[in-house]
């Protein structure tokens, strides 16, 4: 990720309405699918700027990592702990030592994923859960992926076989930013089409506050239809894995 962007991660993830849905999406994921409840390891990968890890501290007890030096600067500012460096290929835990691993956002940034959640694998508690967002649709690349280094988008076919061969049993496969999915296509669109600079930037640009409370609200309500139903699309994709209760080899 461009360095810069970490600075414009930090100052708006409290904010913005994109961080602020998948924040609390989490949270609601954790509170269905954890399978030790508040006495959970839990292990944030690819961690950022630490926003997450610090709304969950107080209900887990939490490690995370990031590859950047610059994000876990911005982690300490929030007065983190437990923070180390390393890469999603090789992660500097023991063997079944964490219960939930949530990786937001980063198996898009590496460069061979599989290799990465079988790491994640390996240091999950027999019958621990992975929680994975990722972007979704190939089509819906744009020079906001360049900026933040995305390797890929995916789709949930995809996400779902790489995480069957890493040795995960499949609890939930849903998109989610449904109702916002057309706008954004037109708008990546029209983006690309106008496009001037060499250097990509990032499309997080707050809006009026009450554009993006507006926006929150949507998130909201998809959150609560997904109490009753997987969505089948949107801009994003969640996955949660679980490592079987009895390992057993590939």
């Amino acid at each position: 990720m461009n360095s810069d962007e970490y600075k414009k991660m930090y100052e708006l993830e409290g904010l913005y309405w994109w961080f602020v849905g998948r924040r609390k999406l989490v949270k609601w994921l954790l509170q269905e699918h954890n399978p030790h409840g508040k006495e959970s390891r839990l292990f944030d990968l690819g961690c950022g700027t630490g926003l997450n890890l610090s709304t969950l501290v107080k209900d887990y007890q939490t490690f995370g990592s990031d590859p950047s030096q610059q994000a876990l600067k911005f982690c300490r500012e929030r007065n983190l702990d437990g923070l180390f460096s390393c890469s999603a290929d090789a992660i500097a835990l023991s063997d079944e030592s964490v219960d939930v691993v949530t990786a937001l956002d980063v198996l898009e940034h590496v460069r061979d994923d599989l290799p990465a959640l079988r790491e994640i694998n390996r240091i999950l508690t027999p019958g621990g859960k992975l929680i994975v967002t990722v972007p979704a649709y190939g089509f819906l690349w744009s020079e906001h992926d360049e900026a933040l280094h995305h390797y890929r988008r995916y789709v949930a076919r995809e996400l779902r076989a790489k995480l069957v061969a890493s040795n995960f049993e499949i609890e939930r496969s849903t998109y989610f930013i449904t109702g916002l999915f057309f706008p954004i296509l037109f708008f990546r669109l029209w983006q690309g089409l106008r496009r001037t600079s060499i250097e990509a930037s990032v499309s997080y640009r707050m809006p009026p506050s009450w554009i993006n409370r507006m926006l929150v609200w949507t998130l909201d309500m998809e959150r609560y239809l997904l109490n009753q139903v997987n969505l089948p699309f949107g801009v994003s994709l969640v996955v949660v894995g679980r490592k079987p209760a009895t390992s057993y080899d590939y």
